[in-house]
Parts: structure tokens; C-alpha cells; sequence
């Protein structure tokens, strides 16, 4: 046990994505028994460790800036803040009200859509940023700092944004690095308190986003359900983790090339323009494809999976291990930033990012969705010395 725990504090990162490996091994092989299971062991997996190990005798550290930005904390709250307002007047409804006002699943699901469709880039990506970058880098400051009152107004703008907004993901990314921290300085009653406050958030909003389980009707399943609302609410959320996002990487496996090409780089604008090719997005171009029912109501969703699947759609098998050595090369990268920075602030917020590599690709979560955002914080900031 002494063992495991030092290889786990040698290799978070690494220690980490075994869940996340782990996850996806489930719902793939409860959807699709040993169909897909061992090539991808073979062709992903045993690569990813042997370039991560083989790399950890290789690769060397870097000097990290020492930069001192005063007040940083309270320059990030009050940037997300003047984020957080201009996103709602742009919006000029309350999402999590009109959802918990709609009688249908169908108004509730396009009610949840429009907290960020229609807005332009920049506000997207400014939403996106503060809700998994700022917020919980500055919540973590002011901990550290004991600074209750600006951690207070960080956790309650990051938790409020998010359920208002109806993006449960978003409620996990300002929360559990708050959670994660507690635990790793053995803060057990106020991590409590976080489970406790972060179980009543999603909760919330799943059954503002189910109108079912509030006295509405759910129009995309007819089939009548007899179970009581905490079961629905309980088997759902249970399904989502441990089911859904290997399922979804087997029906990726099943239905690419079957029923739709490679890509060979179409899904990438900059190569699609520069030869003249229509740019493909099997994110939303498969979901017909994986739930027609839905799609025959006029549904349309994106069906995310697994970071290592782009290399997949878009090259076919072998260029599973390639991938495999990207993602060992950016753990090291990684490591040397969790060894050089604050180790309990640098691994508190990167882990979700990393979980979700389930469903997401590692790219989009650099570089639009967050993470980037947050190693560059880390970069210039995540030093006691800096607070």
C-alpha cells in the first residue's frame, strides 16, 4: 500500500488516468463485450506506458518564470464577474428558470442549448474560461491565502453561474478542484461540505433540465416509468459516468468507417479550406447516426468521446500509438510543472480536465476549453513565494 501511494505521488497524472482508462474499459465492454477492448489495450495503451516511462528517464526540467502579479486573485473574481454579467444581459433570460417553467424534455433540452448558442466567440470563450480557469484558480488563491471572503464569492459566482446556466460539467469545474484540495490537506469537513454543497447543485440541475421529475413529460421516451424520481435521478447520473462514455467510444469504433469515412484532416478548418473541402464535424454528424429516435424529432446533439478517437476518425487504427506518445509526452510536461509549481494547487485543478479525456479531446481542452488557460496560470503564478 506504502508503494502505490509514493508511485501515485511520483505519477499523478498517470496514477489518475488509469480511472479514466479504467471508465471507458466498462461501458465499452458492457456495450460491446471483447470486440474493440483488446486492439485498443494493444495498439493505445501499452504504447502511452511505455513512451510515458521511457520518457521519464529522458526528458529534463525547465525554469519556470518567477513572475509576482499583485492582487491576482481579486483580478481574476472581478474579471469573471464582468464576464458572468455581460453573459447574462447578452442572454436576457435565465436558462435554469425557463427550463424548471417548460412541461416538455424536448423545450427543457433546447431551453439548456441556449445558454450558449447565438453568442459570439469571444463571450463563448470568455464564459468557458472563467468558469474553468479563473474561478477556480482564484477560489484556490484565496484558500491559500485564508482568505474566506473572496474564496466565498469565487465558489458562490462559479457555483451559481454554472446551475443558471444548466451546465452541470460547469459546476464540477469550479467545485472539485475546491473538493480535491480540501482532501489532499486533509480539510475532511470542509471537503464534506463540498460534497454535500456540489451533490445539491447537480441534483438542482438535473431536475431542472428533466421536466419528468418535476410534473412535466417527458416527450423524447413515451414509454411510462414507474421508478421514483431519486431512482431516475441516481440511475442516470450512474449511467453517464460509468456506461456512456465507453459506449459512445465503441459506437465511434462501429460506425467509423462503416457507415462513415476517415477523415484524413477534414475535421481540421484550416486544412479543409486550404484544399477546397467541406469541414466535418462527426460530433454532430454521427448523432443521427448513434440515436435516431431523437434525430427523427428533430434532436440534434454531439456525441464527444475519447480524446484518443480524432487520431482514429481521422487515420484509422495505427494511429492509435501516436496518439498514445502525444498524450505520454504532455504528462511528463505535466510533471515537471506539478514538481516545480504548488503540487497540491497545480494537481487540484487540473484533474477534472484530465477525467475528461473520456469525452473530450485533449486539443479542444487546451486550447478552447480551459486547460491551457489554467498551465499558463500555473506558469506565472502557482508559487507561495508569488502570494
Amino acid at each position: 500500500m506504502r508503494q502505490l501511494l509514493a508511485f501515485s505521488k511520483e505519477h499523478p497524472f498517470f496514477t489518475s488516468y488509469l480511472f479514466v482508462y479504467g471508465l471507458l474499459q466498462i461501458g465499452l465492454i458492457s456495450s460491446f463485450g471483447f470486440t474493440y477492448a483488446p486492439a485498443l489495450f494493444f495498439l493505445f495503451f501499452i504504447p502511452f506506458a511505455l513512451a510515458y516511462f521511457g520518457l521519464s528517464s529522458v526528458l529534463t526540467t525547465f525554469a519556470i518564470p518567477k513572475i509576482k502579479i499583485p492582487h491576482l486573485p481579486w483580478i481574476l473574481l472581478s474579471l469573471s464577474f464582468l464576464i458572468c454579467i455581460t453573459h447574462l444581459f447578452w442572454l436576457g433570460d435565465i436558462p435554469f428558470v425557463k427550463a424548471w417553467q417548460s412541461d416538455l424534455l424536448s423545450e427543457a433540452n433546447q431551453v439548456r442549448k441556449m445558454g450558449t448558442a447565438g453568442l459570439p466567440k469571444w463571450l463563448h470563450y470568455a464564459s468557458t474560461w472563467s468558469l474553468r480557469a479563473l474561478l477556480p484558480f482564484s477560489a484556490l488563491l484565496f484558500i491559500q491565502k485564508k482568505n474566506w471572503i473572496g474564496f466565498f464569492f469565487s465558489l458562490f459566482i462559479g457555483c451559481i453561474y454554472g446551475l443558471i446556466l444548466l451546465q452541470k460539467s460547469l459546476i464540477l469545474w469550479v467545485s472539485l478542484p475546491i473538493l480535491i484540495y480540501f482532501i489532499l490537506n486533509l480539510g475532511w469537513l470542509k471537503a464534506l461540505l463540498m460534497i454535500l454543497l456540489t451533490g445539491v447543485l447537480f441534483v438542482t440541475a438535473v431536475v431542472a433540465n428533466n421536466p419528468q421529475l418535476h410534473g412535466g413529460k417527458n416527450d423524447l421516451n413515451e414509454k411510462k416509468i414507474s421508478q421514483t424520481k431519486t431512482h431516475q435521478v441516481s440511475e442516470g447520473i450512474l449511467k453517464r459516468i460509468f456506461i456512456v462514455p465507453g459506449k459512445t467510444l465503441g459506437l465511434w469504433l462501429k460506425h467509423v468507417p462503416k457507415d462513415k469515412p476517415y477523415l484524413y484532416g477534414r475535421d481540421f478548418s484550416l486544412y479543409a479550406n486550404l484544399t477546397n473541402q467541406k469541414v466535418a464535424d462527426y460530433n454532430l454528424e454521427l448523432y443521427p447516426l448513434f440515436y435516431p429516435n431523437y434525430a427523427q424529432k428533430g434532436i440534434k446533439g454531439s456525441v464527444n468521446t475519447a480524446h484518443f478517437i480524432r487520431a482514429y476518425a481521422n487515420f484509422g487504427w495505427w494511429s492509435l500509438p501516436f496518439s498514445a506518445i502525444f498524450l505520454a509526452l504532455f504528462f511528463q510536461f505535466l510533471n515537471i510543472l506539478y514538481r516545480k509549481t504548488e503540487p497540491t494547487i497545480a494537481f487540484s485543478l487540473q484533474l477534472f480536465p484530465l477525467l475528461l479525456l473520456s469525452s473530450g479531446s485533449l486539443l479542444t481542452l487546451l486550447f478552447s476549453g480551459g486547460w491551457g488557460l489554467i498551465l499558463a496560470l500555473l506558469l506565472i503564478s502557482a508559487r507561495k513565494e508569488n502570494y
